[in-house]
């Protein structure tokens, strides 16, 4: 019984702390696309409220895009979209094609959810008490339900980032991601970018010029 709750304590533990990120679906155009020529634009979409978050998803992405040999850059340092609200969506195309924003690639936070419950004080010292004297387990037990236990707060966040071709605004990969309980957000951030960059790596989506560029020397 000792080891099924110490396992138990342990699980309980690392489950509360942990902060995680995982793809629950993708997709991605069978036709090949070119990335190579030009600028990729990272833009959020997010609440008002979540600002600070957005800028540091965009220059994630953007860097991790970087890395890999792109020409790429956050919307947050070189645009300010709220100025192309009402403006005619050709224009808007024209004005990414003249600054040489071959594509766009969106991070798109689709939902937030908060949620505190409240979690009892620890019942696994109750339980390693001598379980055959009921008087001695019951006293234990009723100790601890009576003792004030904590409030846990949990934060999900919901994603979808999609890769359009301009200017066509060909849709040519979309992925929806789901995060639980982030440490902070230049963690979410570095987490994301990761996975994003990662699945459209495996899925050929785009590619590492730098090794491209090696392999021709």
């Amino acid at each position: 019984m000792k080891p099924l709750v110490s396992s138990l304590l342990i699980f309980s533990v690392f489950f509360v702390q942990c902060s995680s990120s995982n793809i629950t679906s993708s997709w991605h155009s069978t036709e090949a696309s070119s990335l190579q020529h030009g600028r990729i634009i990272v833009v959020g979409l997010m609440p008002e409220s979540d600002k600070r978050l957005l800028q540091k998803m965009e220059n994630h992405l953007a860097d991790d895009l970087c890395n890999l040999g792109y020409d790429a850059a956050a919307s947050s340092d070189i645009y300010d979209f709220e100025t192309y609200k009402g403006q005619d969506q050709k224009q808007i195309i024209k004005e990414l094609k003249q600054n040489g924003i071959i594509a766009v690639l969106t991070i798109v936070l689709l939902d937030k959810q908060k949620e505190t419950y409240h979690a009892p004080k620890s019942m696994f010292d109750a339980a390693e008490t001598d379980t055959n004297n009921f008087d001695v387990y019951y006293n234990a037990v009723y100790s601890k339900i009576n003792e004030h236990g904590y409030y846990v707060n949990n934060t999900y966040y919901f994603w979808e980032s999609s890769l359009f071709l301009m200017p066509n605004q060909e849709l040519v990969y979309s992925a929806k991601t789901q995060s639980f309980n982030p440490s902070s957000a230049p963690a979410l951030a570095h987490e994301y970018g990761r996975l994003i960059i990662s699945d459209m790596l495996k899925h050929n989506v785009i590619t590492n010029l730098h090794k491209q560029k090696d392999k021709k020397l």
